[in-house]
């Protein structure tokens, strides 16, 4: 049988790996970095119904569940919080050893410390999925279209608690963090801070040290302990082929700018690109059909998701500080934070504009 070789064993090539095997579909994982390492540069908050959707149990991972954020803009907060659970803090080291381990019980060999080079690309047999993250060799190589928008993260953790452990603080300050915006997130008993801006806007270590100069972050850490911190780059574009039947690959997650462009997460469009393409690689070496099925079958589920976030993404990116308090202002006199509280997907915004139209 023609099996699969997945360059990359993040949690996307790990999902992969996992449902592949599930499959009986002979599968082997290249990871260049010589095991699983604590994630110093990815967060790690993720919607309670997308690890449900991902077959992630949580019940050994979590570090602290999520009812909320409170948006801050220039001189207008908006306060949003459910009654309902609506998203975990997830430890990213112990969600790789899970979804390892469940790959390897159903046969998937994992390698670690090994970097597969363009010329060991070429000479592979098998199909070949690329989950080897924004840079990837894989999408390169094989000539796949570029991203063409990117942005860069920095994120820190404290010892310190914020007050309330169960929301997370976004702030949009065009000032500092255009393009993405800084948060303040409960991580087990410690907090994490970030900024995204940009790729084209400087150094995100830049943009982190004047966003802990705000007032609300800096009184935070004034006495905490820096415990480590990273760096990452983050598509927030959609490539415009995800999929050649004819060269036997395909990319899913970050390699293939499966992100949602307003947060920068990929975990839950990139692991179900993973459940997806398993069933493409499935049926390709069983009925002959076309990989790019694969991005037919993502498309039609996420596409809307994808258009819809790069509209408010869009949106919020391109105004001053003095219009975004100004939009903020309007929508909390239209209630929004009613709306959201009781409406609000973090993954699919469609659902809650179909929500709010049944009202």
């Amino acid at each position: 049988m023609m099996k699969c070789n997945v360059i990359g064993a993040g949690v996307n090539g790990l999902i992969l790996a996992r449902e592949l095997s599930k499959l009986d579909v002979p599968t082997t994982v290249y990871e260049r970095k010589k095991g699983i390492e604590p994630s110093k540069s990815s967060s790690g908050i993720l919607s309670a119904s997308g690890l449900k959707g991902l077959g992630i149990n949580v019940k050994n991972i979590w570090l602290n569940k999520l009812y909320g954020a409170n948006i801050y803009f220039d001189k207008t907060v908006l306060h949003i919080k459910s009654k309902d659970l609506q998203a975990y803090g997830i430890d990213r080291e112990k969600l790789n050893i899970q979804l390892r381990e469940e790959a390897e019980s159903n046969g998937a060999k994992i390698l670690y410390g090994k970097s597969i080079s363009k010329s060991e690309l070429s000479n592979m047999d098998g199909i070949i999925a690329g989950a080897d993250g924004a840079v990837s060799n894989v999408a390169s190589h094989f000539g796949f279209p570029s991203i063409k928008r990117f942005v860069l993260t920095y994120r820190a953790e404290y010892k310190a608690k914020k007050e309330d452990m169960e929301t997370v603080d976004l702030f949009f300050d065009n000032n500092i963090t255009k393009g993405l915006f800084g948060w303040i997130a409960p991580h087990g008993d410690e907090i994490e801070i970030g900024v995204g801006i940009e790729s084209k806007l400087g150094k995100s270590t830049d943009a982190f040290k004047k966003f802990i100069m705000k007032k609300e972050v800096k009184d935070l850490i004034k006495d905490a302990r820096l415990i480590g911190g990273g760096a990452s780059i983050i598509p927030i574009a959609l490539r415009e082929r995800f999929a050649y039947d004819e060269k036997n690959v395909l990319l899913v997650g970050d390699a293939a700018g499966q992100v949602k462009s307003t947060t920068g997460g990929g975990i839950i469009f990139g692991g179900n690109a993973a459940i997806i393409a398993a069933k493409a690689i499935h049926d390709k070496i069983n009925s002959k059909t076309s990989l790019e099925s694969y991005e037919r079958n993502w498309l039609k589920e996420f596409g809307m998701e994808v258009r819809l976030h790069n509209l408010i993404h869009s949106i919020y990116s391109s105004l001053s500080n003095r219009q975004l308090d100004y939009l903020a202002r309007l929508l909390k006199a239209l209630s929004i934070e009613k709306v959201l509280s009781k409406y609000g997907d973090m993954d699919r915004p469609s659902l809650i504009i179909k929500r709010m139209l049944k009202v």
